[in-house]
């Protein structure tokens, strides 16, 4: 069984994984091909979409704000400069 944090990070992998597969939103399957064309490796390029999307649960889980598609989207675009989160 997973502990908690390994299940968080999986559950995230998984997201990202149908995410790419599925083209659904068509942003991050854009921003995983940019990557991986400008040299990022498979597991690069996913990590860091990972990380966008962990900056979107923890304003959800922090601040109590709804998911932002727009704000996630935007994260994507700017990779591979990596997002912060909000915490205020």
């Amino acid at each position: 069984m997973f502990k908690r944090n390994e299940s968080i990070i999986f559950a995230i992998e998984l997201i990202v994984d149908k995410q790419i597969r599925y083209n659904h939103p068509p942003e991050t399957a854009h921003t995983y091909r940019r990557l991986i064309s400008s040299s990022f490796s498979d597991a690069e390029a996913r990590r860091l979409i990972y990380l966008a999307l962990q900056v979107e649960l923890i304003q959800l889980m922090r601040n109590g704000e709804a998911f932002n598609n727009e704000r996630f989207i935007t994260n994507l675009s700017l990779l591979p400069e990596l997002p912060e989160p909000d915490l205020n």
